[in-house]
């Protein structure tokens, strides 16, 4: 399940282990994304929540995140937001193996 939220993450997310993806409405390649996120929330559920933001409608808090291009993944644990992002990426598989990466650090 992929959750979409209207407010900073770093409020929802002080005790757990999320994804939050930054995505425009116009973005053919958000879209393409949401499939990633869909497959990959439910097999890494329940050490991972998902999340969708809309990067332009909450600019502001993208900003934040250093969120220039769509869709950006941004990793958190335990409310702190990993700054080593994953921009456009290409394949769920390419989704998986940075998520790896972060849960193994």
């Amino acid at each position: 399940m992929v959750t979409e939220i209207n407010q900073d993450p770093i409020l929802e997310f002080s005790k757990k282990t999320a994804v939050v993806v930054f995505y425009a409405s116009w973005c053919g390649d958000c879209a393409r994304s949401m499939a990633y996120e869909r497959a990959l929330s439910k097999e890494l559920a329940p050490k991972v929540t998902f999340y969708r933001m809309d990067a332009e409608k909450y600019e502001k808090i993208a900003d934040n995140y250093w969120v220039e291009n769509y869709p950006t993944y941004v990793f958190f644990r335990d409310g702190v937001a990993d700054k080593d992002i994953l921009v456009e990426p290409r394949s769920e598989e390419e989704v998986r193996l940075w998520l790896n990466a972060k849960m193994r650090s």
